[in-house]
C-alpha cells in the first residue's frame, strides 16, 4: 500500500514542519496550514481508492465503472451535506473564512468517499483483507470525527469550547495513529513467529 505508506510519512513531515512554523514563522502557518489539508485530503482519497482497489484484487472483482464510482460518490456528497447543518463562517480575515469553508469541504469529501467505497463493496459483496479493513477502520474513524468537529465549529464556538473541539479531532488523530502501530506492530510480531509445520 504505497500511497498509505506516503499518507504516514506526509503526517508525520507536516506535523514537524507545522510546528517550526507556529513558533518562528507564525505569519506563514495558514497558507501552509491550507496546503497541508489540501494534499493531506487528496492523500486521503487516493489511499481509499487504493484500499478499494486491493480489495477488489483480494476478491478477485472487477473495477468499478468510473460512472458507478461518481454517481456513489455524488449521492453520498448530497446526503452528508443535507445532514450537516453549517454556518456561515464569520470572522476577521478572508484567510480564515476561507480555511474554514475549504475544511468543511474536506470534510465532507472525505465521509462521502468512505460512503461511497463502503456502498460499492456492498454492492460487489467483496470480503476485505485485515489490514486494509483495519486501514479503513481507522481512517473512517478520524473522518467522522473531523466532520463532526468541523460541523461544531462553525456554530459560534469561541475561547475554550472551540479550543476543545479542535483537541477531540487531534486526539482522535493521535488515537488512529496509536492504533495503527499497535496493530501493525502486532502483525510484524505474529507474523515473525510464525513457522511452518513440516
Amino acid at each position: 500500500l504505497p500511497v498509505f505508506f506516503f499518507y504516514l510519512v506526509w503526517c508525520l513531515g507536516s506535523d514537524a514542519v507545522g510546528m517550526v512554523l507556529s513558533r518562528y514563522f507564525p505569519a506563514a502557518e495558514m497558507p501552509a496550514f491550507l496546503v497541508d489539508a489540501t494534499v493531506y485530503t487528496l492523500l486521503q482519497l487516493a489511499m481509499l481508492a487504493e484500499l478499494g482497489a486491493s480489495a477488489a484484487r483480494y476478491s478477485r472483482a472487477n473495477r468499478p465503472s468510473r460512472i458507478l464510482l461518481a454517481l456513489l460518490m455524488a449521492v453520498a456528497c448530497a446526503l452528508i451535506w443535507s445532514l450537516a447543518k453549517w454556518n456561515v463562517p464569520t470572522g476577521p480575515g478572508t484567510l480564515p473564512q476561507i480555511c474554514v469553508v475549504l475544511l468543511q469541504v474536506f470534510a465532507i469529501l472525505r465521509v462521502a468517499a468512505l460512503l461511497a467505497l463502503a456502498w460499492w463493496s456492498s454492492l460487489q459483496g467483496l470480503r476485505w483483507p485485515e489490514r486494509e479493513l483495519r486501514i479503513a477502520t481507522g481512517l473512517g474513524f478520524y473522518s467522522l470525527v473531523s466532520l463532526g468537529v468541523n460541523v461544531l465549529q462553525t456554530h459560534n464556538f469561541i475561547g475554550v469550547e472551540y479550543r476543545s473541539l479542535y483537541q477531540i479531532q487531534v486526539f482522535s488523530y493521535f488515537g488512529v495513529l496509536t492504533y495503527w502501530v499497535l496493530i501493525f506492530a502486532k502483525s510484524g510480531a505474529e507474523c515473525r513467529n510464525f513457522s511452518p509445520q513440516e
